[in-house]
């Protein structure tokens, strides 16, 4: 009997046996696979993604940028490429007198006043016997030359003789 008071005396005092520490939680965002990513770009439109290109490149010793083109009805999608990467602009077109251009990129805007012109333009820079191509001189508000773009493969302004040449295919 002793032995019995004691295991119960034992088995008394002794605290019941822990529960399991709880396994950690970690917070589960609930993701929706359908919503677009905040920083996505627009959709091109197939048409205005397919038609013809107009390109202007920036050549100097700093930077060179290649900047292209392409409107359809009444949107336009401007695309430049540098050492920094590739930003593409999408927006509208207005087609009258010249074409105005008024795209944006997140945050950024760029408006450009385009005028239909003859340039004579060749494969040397500042060849006085070009033949005159069609070209669009499209001038960006902050500065007095335009940006002179011209049907693929385009035209480059280049620093190294302070004028314009077809872009070699």
């Amino acid at each position: 009997m002793r032995s019995l008071l004691s295991c119960l005396a034992v088995a008394g005092c002794s605290s019941p046996a822990s529960p399991p520490p709880a396994a950690p939680t970690t917070p589960v965002a609930a993701i929706d696979a359908a919503a677009p990513a905040a920083d996505a770009a627009p959709q091109v439109p197939d048409e205005l993604a397919h038609a013809p290109a107009w390109i202007f490149r920036y050549a100097t010793a700093e930077r060179t940028e290649t900047w292209t083109l392409r409107h359809h009805g009444d949107g336009a999608l401007v695309t430049v490429e540098g050492a920094q990467g590739t930003t593409r602009y999408l927006g509208t077109a207005a087609d009258g007198a010249s074409l105005a251009l008024a795209v944006t990129s997140g945050p950024n805007q760029l408006a450009l006043d385009c005028k239909r012109q003859k340039r004579g333009v060749g494969a040397t820079c500042n060849d006085p016997k070009a033949k005159p191509l069609d070209v669009l001189d499209c001038y960006h508000p902050d500065f007095g030359a335009p940006m002179t773009f011209g049907a693929a493969p385009g035209i480059e302004y280049t620093d190294a003789c302070k004028g314009y040449r077809l872009i070699a295919k």
